[in-house]
């Protein structure tokens, strides 16, 4: 166990960072209510937050049953850091349309960033990855719900295997630096660390924590760990 170092916080920060929405409107000829979808996704990356939503409400407005709208509304809300909106939108979302999968691993890595709700977060990562075998952010996801119940060993597979699909995943790297040390693989755990250091090279609270776990994994105590292993 990493006696000096709190893994949750920094777990917490890399999903958030994790999470994409996906609104594309398929071929479909688009409507007003896509066009209001699509305007408020625009808008949500520019960070006009509070204009994004009410756009996208709007859409809803205009089309009850469009999925992406509900979607791209989850993303606005949890950009604003209205993480109990986000994840009901996303839920609205899988609703509308049940095999949407980057809907369920949305809402999948929030609710593990939330706390207090690791068996639903299993379950809808499940189901993305039951719709989409290759979906690199659920697997990345799933890995970090296995940490949290310390099945260090799950949580190295789905992560092994979220790398392969996305080598860059900074989530997969974190979870498999975090679980190679907690079996004593501290050797191994530095070398994944470091991986997710520079691929968030972008976001600087995630190298932060990620480089004081580094420092504590180059602790003489832990290296003795691995020694004595």
């Amino acid at each position: 166990m990493l006696k000096s170092f709190s893994r949750r916080p920094l777990l917490a920060i890399a999903l958030l960072t994790a999470l994409s929405v996906s609104v594309i409107g398929g071929c479909r000829e688009e409507t007003d209510a896509m066009k209001k979808a699509n305007l408020g996704r625009a808008l949500m990356e520019r960070g006009a937050l509070e204009k994004s939503i009410q756009t996208l409400e709007e859409s809803i407005k205009l089309d009850p049953e469009l999925a992406m709208s509900y979607e791209a509304l989850g993303g606005a809300y949890e950009a604003a850091g209205n993480y109990q909106k986000a994840a009901d939108a996303y839920r609205n979302t899988v609703i509308k349309d049940p095999v949407r999968d980057s809907a369920y691993s949305s809402l999948g890595c929030l609710l593990l960033h939330m706390g207090g709700n690791e068996a639903e977060a299993e379950q809808v990562l499940n189901k993305a990855i039951e719709i989409n075998q290759t979906h690199a952010g659920a697997h990345a996801c799933l890995g970090a719900a296995y940490l949290e119940r310390r099945d260090y060993a799950a949580s190295i597979k789905s992560s092994e295997l979220a790398v392969s699909l996305n080598p860059q995943s900074v989530q997969a790297h974190l979870n498999l630096g975090i679980a190679f040390s907690e079996i004593g693989k501290i050797d191994r755990a530095k070398v994944e660390v470091e991986k997710a250091i520079q691929f968030a090279a972008g976001n600087p609270q995630v190298v932060n924590r990620a480089k004081m776990l580094l420092e504590s994994l180059n602790h003489p105590e832990m290296m003795d760990r691995q020694n004595h292993g």
